[in-house]
């Protein structure tokens, strides 16, 4: 399971890294930084979309509980 705080501090930890490419004039540096960013933010986007899913099923369910508990009621 991802998790949001992770992909933030990659995606941080890349821009860092990014940032010291550049005044290095590393560019291998640099790249290895937005390749972090990148995984970062795939990695933020993965627990979102799974927290959404979650809160999904927990609508359907409680939406179904209450189908259920309006035929019951006269």
């Amino acid at each position: 399971m991802a998790d949001d705080l992770t992909g933030k501090a990659k995606h941080v930890g890349g821009k860092i890294e990014e940032a010291v490419g550049d005044l290095l004039g590393d560019s291998k540096i640099k790249r290895e930084g937005k390749l972090r960013q990148v995984e970062g933010n795939a990695e933020q986007d993965q627990a979102r979309a799974e927290d959404a899913a979650v809160e999904a099923a927990t609508r359907k369910q409680a939406a179904q509980i209450a189908k259920e508990q309006n035929k019951r009621t006269p």
